[in-house]
């Protein structure tokens, strides 16, 4: 397998996916070549922030076959993605069991044909459960990003996570701060978003490196829903910080 880097909350709605699929675009344009796994197997949006859809409802799904060829990713934007959506249709629920839940993530991260990527990027869901746990068992070797909000809750979560990442000894690369504020499209002002959370509150304060802060992406910046900031608004704020970001973990790798 080749290095892996998580994206990794306590909570969600952080926009950890939006991190970890527009720090992988922005590689790519960098001439690297990655693969990213959207292991949030209970709400895989990555699909559906690309634009890619499964319309049919899998009636059977088919987890493990021995000896069967490796499942290929979906190639889009110089990006390999697997996801569990792919398996099944846009609206199908994926209410299964834990063993099943722990023979889809070897199914979408290890018996997959990535072929020549330099770098595994994976989306996990918010928390410390199971899924977490289970999925660093498969990557033994990964690096972690932590994605916070400038919220107390958020950081209180992240707090739990990071607690959980150092007891079992799993290296942290750092953090993200994202919605750290906008820069008003009329006058320029920068507006505070959050109330700041008291350092000692925060996962800075469990000495968690501060990678990035994102500024949040206006509706008047944004050119496409279905298309990476970094593509579709390069020149914002935004964009420019992600693209910062996947710069110091290329120099990472």
């Amino acid at each position: 397998m080749p290095p892996a880097i998580v994206f990794a909350s306590g909570k969600g709605g952080v926009g950890k996916s939006t991190m970890a699929l527009n720090v992988a675009v922005a590689l790519a344009d960098q001439g690297v070549r990655p693969g990213l796994v959207d292991a949030d197997v209970h709400g895989p949006d990555i699909p559906a922030m690309l634009g890619i859809t499964r319309r049919a409802e899998a009636r059977s799904v088919t987890l493990w076959q021995a000896g069967r060829a490796p499942d290929e990713p979906v190639e889009h934007l110089g990006v390999k993605v697997m996801s569990p959506q792919f398996l099944v249709a846009e609206d199908q629920s994926l209410d299964w069991s834990s063993p099943l839940v722990q023979l889809l993530l070897r199914r979408i991260v290890v018996d997959v044909n990535w072929g020549d990527i330099d770098v595994l990027f994976v989306d996990v869901p918010p928390g410390t459960a199971d899924v977490q746990q289970d999925l660093f068992g498969l990557l033994p070797e990964a690096r972690v990003v932590v994605v916070v909000t400038p919220q107390y809750a958020a950081h209180l979560d992240a707090r739990k996570l990071v607690t959980m990442l150092k007891a079992r000894e799993i290296p942290i690369l750092g953090g993200v701060e994202n919605m750290t504020g906008l820069d008003c499209p009329n006058c320029g002002h920068h507006v505070a978003l959050f109330e700041k959370v008291a350092e000692e509150y925060t996962i800075w304060a469990e000495g968690v490196e501060r990678l990035a802060e994102i500024p949040f992406l206006t509706a008047s910046s944004a050119a496409s829903s279905t298309t990476p900031v970094v593509r579709s608004a390069p020149d914002s704020p935004t964009a420019k910080a992600i693209g910062a970001l996947a710069t110091a973990l290329r120099a990472s790798l």
